[in-house]
C-alpha cells in the first residue's frame, strides 16, 4: 500500500512552550541564520541527512528533503508562550548559550518574537515563579485561551499550518489516573479543573490536537502518551509524538549504555546534569 505524501506548501508556524528558554532560543537562532547563510544547519536531519536508494554499488544517497516535500526553512515561522515577557532576543542573552556576536547576525527578526502568556500552575514547577502567564481559571477555559491563541497566530502570519512543540520545563511526576484513560473522563476533569490530574502541558497538547495541528512533547512529562490523548489525535487525525528530546546527555546515555551492557562491563553509578535547561 502506498500513500501520497501532501506536499508542503505555505508558511509554517512553529509554536513552542518556554520559546524563552534555552532550548527553543538556540534553535531559533540556528534556523534564522542558517536560512541567511550564516550558519550551517549543524544536526538537522531535514536539511543534512541522507537515504540510499536502490543498492548499495548504485551509490544513489539524494537528501532526504530531495525524496520527501518538506517544509522549507524560509518558510518557518517562530512563536509561543513563555513565562517571563521578555523577547527572543533578551531572553536567548539570559540563557547565555550563545555569544551576543552570534544573536545580534538576527537581532531584528529575534526581537520580533514576542512569547504570549503561558499557562501556568506552579506545583507542576515549583522553581518557576512566572510573570507573564495567562490568568486563573479551569483547565477546560486555559484550554480554550490556547486555542484562540493558535488561531490569531496562524491567522496573522498567513500560516497554512501550525505545530505546536512543548520545550519548556519537565513538570513534576505524575501517576497515570482513570481520568487519563477516556477522553471523556479528561475532558471531564479538565471542565471540573482537577488539577491534581491535569497538568499545563495537557492543556497545551489538547488545545494543538483539538485545532488540527501537530504536538511534540519534548520533556518525560505525562501528557500524549495516555489513552485520552492517543483519542483525540486519532478522533482530529492529528500526528504526536515524543517523551523528551533526548539530543544531549540523554541520548549520550542511551547510546553508552547498551555498550556497556553488551560488554558486560560493571557500573556502579551514573550522575549527569542537563547544562542546557536554563530557569
Amino acid at each position: 500500500m502506498t500513500k501520497e505524501i501532501k506536499p508542503a506548501e505555505g508558511r509554517l508556524g512553529v509554536l513552542s512552550v518556554g520559546v524563552g528558554g534555552a532550548v527553543s532560543t538556540t534553535f531559533i537562532l540556528g534556523t534564522l541564520a542558517a536560512r541567511k547563510g550564516l550558519a550551517e544547519p549543524i544536526g538537522s536531519i531535514t536539511q543534512l541527512a541522507t537515504i540510499r536508494l536502490g543498492k548499495r554499488k548504485e551509490n544513489r544517497f539524494p537528501k532526504i528533503k530531495d525524496i520527501v516535500p518538506l517544509a522549507d526553512m524560509n518558510d518557518l515561522v517562530f512563536g509561543g508562550w513563555d513565562l517571563f515577557e521578555e523577547d527572543v532576543y533578551e531572553a536567548a542573552k539570559e540563557a547565555k548559550v550563545l555569544d551576543e556576536k552570534d544573536l545580534n547576525l538576527v537581532k531584528d527578526e529575534l526581537k520580533a518574537i514576542k512569547p504570549m502568556k503561558a499557562v501556568f500552575d506552579q506545583k507542576w514547577v515549583k522553581r518557576l515563579h512566572g510573570t507573564h502567564i495567562k490568568p486563573e481559571a479551569t483547565c477546560w477555559e486555559h484550554v480554550e485561551m490556547l486555542r484562540e491563541d493558535i488561531r490569531k497566530f496562524k491567522e496573522k502570519n498567513n500560516c497554512t499550518r501550525i505545530i505546536v512543540v512543548w520545550s519548556a520545563s519537565t513538570e513534576t511526576y505524575l501517576p497515570p489516573s482513570e481520568e487519563h484513560n477516556t477522553l471523556a473522563s479528561l475532558e471531564k476533569a479538565m471542565k471540573e479543573n482537577n488539577t491534581n490530574v491535569i497538568s499545563p502541558s495537557m492543556c497545551y497538547a489538547y488545545a494543538a490536537i483539538a485545532e488540527g495541528f501537530p504536538f511534540i512533547m519534548g520533556a518525560p512529562n505525562l501528557c500524549i502518551d495516555i489513552p485520552a490523548m492517543w483519542e483525540l489525535a486519532e478522533k482530529n487525525k492529528v500526528a504526536i509524538c515524543g517523551k523528551d528530546y533526548k539530543t544531549g546527555q540523554t541520548m549520550l546515555k542511551t547510546v553508552l549504555a547498551p555498550m556497556l551492557k553488551t560488554r558486560m562491563l560493571g557500573l556502579h553509578g551514573w550522575f549527569s546534569t542537563n547544562i542546557l535547561g536554563n530557569r
